[in-house]
């Protein structure tokens, strides 16, 4: 079969057209798949897309409410654009509890890759966000003491996180009446539901978006029905702080810190006056004295 120079041009000029769509298609496949890992790994702890705010506001649609050379900034830093007074992030960082977003090691690309994710997501409209559940299929509203217990003993340690992750405890503390206080490295959670939601506390400790906490988790994850007994038991606590008398575990703490003082000063006390009654000295004396 032969074609005449004027259908052959315009064979070729379809070929070109082809070949360009398909290198077009597949460079928007890569870079939003490449988008797709970015936002999972790093975005979605915080952020959903459709689903409600988590720790962070919902990011359906974000494109159309801000400048991608304002998303850029804030994403790479979004404290500094805080700092800087730039209007839009503090009112942000001030409508979120003042949660400190951290900043992200990316690349204009690499985050040029994440909205171009989060604008082919956003096409399916805003769902409804899907409820806290339990392998058995209780949900978190339905939790009682058996399931806050279970959070409580993950939180302490005194069960121990399937996979072998550290215990809650040993960087966060809960005020709460069956626990010693935790540790002082990160943030206290007493008040974490209040501040973060359920669905946020629920999604950080699924997957962790701060370094250390990732870094602890990444090969010893923690399982879903343990986020959601974790979830639990800080909705519980957060609950019972709401009704408690503020400052009644703290001076409890120094009540006990004052006495356990007082004690220990008269023990050391006494110990060192009955070694100077009985000093070297004092029985050389009564020796001399027998001996005259």
């Amino acid at each position: 079969m032969f074609f005449s120079p004027s259908q052959f041009s315009a064979v070729k000029h379809m070929a070109v057209i082809i070949l360009l769509s398909i290198v077009t298609s597949a460079s928007l496949l890569f870079s939003q798949s490449k988008g797709e890992m970015i936002f999972k790994n790093t975005c979605q702890a915080c952020h959903s897309i459709g689903k409600g705010r988590l720790v962070g506001p919902d990011l359906i649609n974000v494109q159309e409410r801000r400048s991608e050379s304002w998303l850029l900034k804030f994403i790479k830093s979004s404290q500094s654009m805080v700092n800087n007074g730039d209007a839009e992030a503090v009112a942000i960082f001030n409508e979120y509890n003042k949660t400190i977003m951290p900043d992200q090691n990316l690349s204009d690309t690499e985050i040029k890759d994440v909205l171009n994710y989060i604008q082919l997501q956003s096409t399916g409209g805003v769902t409804v966000s899907q409820p806290i559940v339990l392998s058995t299929g209780l949900t978190l509203d339905q939790a009682r003491d058996n399931e806050f217990i279970i959070g409580r003993k993950l939180f302490s340690g005194e069960q121990r996180l399937a996979n072998g992750g550290p215990a809650c405890i040993s960087c966060h503390n809960v005020v709460n009446d069956e626990l010693m206080s935790g540790g002082l490295l990160s943030l206290d959670l007493t008040t974490a539901i209040t501040r973060l939601g359920e669905n946020g506390v629920h999604s950080i400790i699924s997957n962790p978006p701060f370094p250390v906490m990732n870094a602890s988790f990444v090969n010893n994850p923690v399982t879903s029905d343990e986020a959601f007994y974790l979830t639990a038991f800080l909705k519980s606590a957060d609950f019972v702080s709401s009704i408690q008398e503020p400052g009644v575990p703290q001076e409890r703490f120094l009540y006990a810190g004052i006495v356990g003082g007082i004690v220990l000063f008269a023990l050391y006390g006494g110990i060192w006056w009955n070694r100077k009654r009985k000093s070297v000295n004092h029985s050389i004396y009564k020796r001399q004295l027998k001996s005259i």
